[in-house]
């Protein structure tokens, strides 16, 4: 088994910048200090409400350095790590609190900007992610999702929505499936900023286990 939590296995931000959705008015920064590494062999992914400094590219491919106001924990695999073929083990526990959206997920970063627009480019394998839209009823589900891309407009998608009868966030979710595209791996604490995210009650997400065997 191949320990996917290894930090050298992972970058914190993607070749086209740390900075979430630039230039909408709802900027999310990836910030490094926010993904930490736990003596038991946990990773945890924190959300933050404070200034991060940021950099994105611009339309030319020039590096622009800017800042964002929410920020979270992530990390993509490097090229020398995406996926094979093989079955992947991943252990979890997610955080409770209004505006998270922690996800796991896949992503073939290439190519990147500007041959190719990067984020949500066909395909975009959403292993998991948990819309906490509310309170209360969205504790208790979970969605796994295919996106064709490339982009979210004109966007076909596969959805399907896992219910149970107690708050996920209350237990550790075991997670074994079997992958053969080549693509990188993500993982991310996130925040949807249209869902009022309340700060005053951030919690981690937290990766217990992610190990792969080959096949």
């Amino acid at each position: 088994m191949i320990n996917l939590l290894d930090k050298t296995h992972w970058n914190n931000s993607y070749p086209w910048g740390s900075i979430i959705n630039p230039d909408t008015g709802k900027e999310i920064c990836i910030n490094d200090k926010l993904v930490t590494y736990h003596s038991d062999g946990s990773v945890h992914f924190a959300c933050s409400n404070a200034w991060c400094p940021g950099w994105k590219m611009d339309k030319n491919w020039n590096i622009v350095n800017t800042s964002s106001q929410w920020s979270v924990g992530a990390i993509i695999s490097k090229d020398e790590y995406r996926t094979h073929f093989g079955k992947y083990h991943f252990i979890f526990r997610l955080p409770n609190f209004r505006g998270a959206w922690p996800a796991i997920w896949f992503l073939d970063l290439h190519p990147t900007p500007p041959a190719g627009d990067g984020m949500g480019m066909p395909p975009e394998i959403d292993v998991f992610e948990q819309f906490r839209k509310d309170a209360f009823l969205t504790r208790f589900h979970i969605s796994h999702t295919f996106h064709q891309g490339p982009t979210y407009l004109n966007n076909t998608s596969i959805s399907k929505t896992y219910w149970k009868l107690t708050p996920l966030d209350l237990q550790n979710i075991d997670l074994v499936f079997t992958w053969f595209p080549t693509v990188n791996l993500i993982m991310n604490a996130g925040l949807g900023l249209d869902w009022k995210p309340n700060v005053g009650k951030f919690e981690d997400f937290v990766v217990v286990k992610a190990e792969y065997q080959p096949l």
